[in-house]
């Protein structure tokens, strides 16, 4: 702290602050011997002032003083530029006592700044002495001047000093401003703090599948943030909470936080729990094909239990397919392209719908032993006359329970072709492959089936390896290998 100490040449001058900082004021009588002392604060250096050299006698003089509230701990309150109240005014007062032959003046800057690290005066007024007699009352002048805090970060407190320059006058008798400068002190305050509402963020709406019939477990993420308190999105209170498990169907979710100023924001979004997904079969895929035993000559019945197919929904658990040929139809014996094609649909609650398509094969049990005498299952093969009949006998196959099958004979086929083993136009493939053949048909009393083949001497039936294939509706029942020789 540093004190100045300003001798009153005349009446002393007053110093009024804005309603803002400090205005009480002090001064001691006119012509006062005493000295009045001015308390500043230390702070930016006052501008140095320069004298004119110009002739002077201190006949007359200008003086100023101010107690500035008689403390400092009054000065200005200046807050800063990004708040309101960073300018304030001040008013000084000029008392000029003693002879003045001649009108003089001086000039004071009536703009002060502070830019964060000093003051700058700026903008100078003049204040015009006329001539006087040493006997005239005191003559006084008040100068405006404006304080700006033009900083936005300055803190703590600072001073300046209001100095007097270009003092013009003129001999014998000449102005002096003795005693005519004042310090200012400034305390620089904080912006106000002004508690606002925090801020919400919430999720979009939302729409999420339903993983079982008690719908779906939703997490979600709701943050908030305080200007004055910073992030609370620990203290976000939400019902339902995220994580719980949703029903089907919209809810809506009520969030809300409270600042630590006791001010609170609330919103809402909805969870919305829909079921779109399908039922989804098991035990079948796409194109599969299942194979089952007849169990007469009719076929087998449709069971997709005894396939191991069902159909379950995550929302609506079993669901009962519905089946083109239905459920427990009959399905004739057949397989490859006999084979029996069958689409089933499953249908949930809420009208999503799965399909599967795949085929059955109705077969028979094969008697292992194949063709009989005189045709070979193995090497080497029977080997018969071009233009002899060759007798095609086998043991019929059974159904499921293992009663023979002995009502197929309308239907089998005989194949019989080059050992090259592909379809060519030399393939023979009939029933009654020439003259003399029979049909076929079944052997009560031998138990067998029964086809004689009969072959002739011209084409086809040239010399070499036959394969001869006897099937019932793409069911393989017996093949072998037989040679003709002429």
């Amino acid at each position: 702290m540093k004190r100045l100490t300003v001798l009153s040449l005349a009446a002393l001058a007053t110093l009024a602050a804005c309603a803002d900082g400090p205005t009480d004021l002090s001064s001691a009588p006119e012509n006062s011997s005493a000295p009045n002392e001015l308390v500043i604060t230390e702070g930016a250096a006052a501008p140095a002032y320069a004298r004119p050299n110009r002739p002077s006698l201190s006949d007359a003089a200008a003086a100023v003083s101010s107690a500035l509230g008689g403390s400092t701990s009054t000065p200005l309150a200046l807050k800063a530029s990004s708040c309101d109240g960073n300018v304030q005014t001040i008013t000084v007062t000029y008392s000029i006592t003693g002879r003045q032959q001649n009108p003089a003046s001086f000039k004071v800057n009536t703009q002060w700044a502070y830019d964060g690290s000093a003051w700058a005066g700026t903008t100078p007024t003049t204040v015009s002495v006329p001539a006087r007699a040493a006997t005239d009352p005191a003559t006084t002048r008040q100068v405006t001047i404006t304080v700006t805090n033009s900083s936005a970060t300055s803190s703590g407190t600072s001073s300046f000093s209001i100095a007097p320059f270009d003092v013009v006058t003129s001999s014998p008798a000449a102005l002096s401003v003795t005693g005519g400068n004042v310090t200012v002190h400034v305390a620089f305050a904080a912006c106000p703090v002004t508690n606002t509402a925090p801020a919400l963020v919430l999720p979009n709406d939302m729409t999420v599948e339903a993983t079982s019939s008690a719908g779906a477990a939703v997490n979600f993420v709701v943050t908030a943030s305080d200007a004055q308190d910073g992030d609370l999105t620990s203290s976000v209170i939400c019902a339902p909470v995220s994580g719980t498990t949703f029903a089907l169907g919209e809810t809506t979710v009520n969030c809300s936080v409270t600042d630590n100023g006791g001010l609170s924001a609330s919103g809402s979004f909805t969870v919305k729990v829909v079921d779109t997904t399908p039922p989804a079969f098991s035990g079948v895929t796409e194109s599969q094909i299942f194979s089952r035993i007849a169990t007469n000559s009719s076929g087998w019945a449709l069971s997709l239990s005894n396939l191991g197919i069902s159909a379950s929904d995550l929302v609506d658990g079993a669901v009962t397919p519905v089946c083109t040929p239905t459920d427990g139809s009959t399905l004739a014996i057949g397989a490859g392209a006999f084979s029996n094609a069958v689409s089933c649909t499953a249908t949930d609650n809420a009208g999503n719908a799965a399909t599967v398509n795949f085929k059955v094969e109705v077969t028979l049990n094969m008697n292992a032993s194949g063709f009989l005498n005189p045709l070979r299952m193995v090497s080497p093969f029977s080997v018969h006359k071009r233009g002899s009949t060759i007798p095609h006998k086998f043991l019929a196959p059974t159904y499921a329970d293992g009663t023979p099958a002995i009502d197929l004979a309308s239907s089998i086929k005989l194949v019989v072709k080059r050992i090259d083993n592909t379809v060519s136009t030399e393939d023979v493939e009939d029933l009654d492959l020439s003259a003399g053949s029979t049909v076929w048909r079944y052997d009560l009393e031998a138990g067998q089936y029964i086809f004689n083949l009969k072959t002739n001497t011209s084409a086809p039936w040239d010399a070499g390896t036959w394969v001869t294939t006897a099937s019932y509706k793409g069911i393989t029942l017996a093949t072998t290998n037989f040679d003709l020789k002429k």
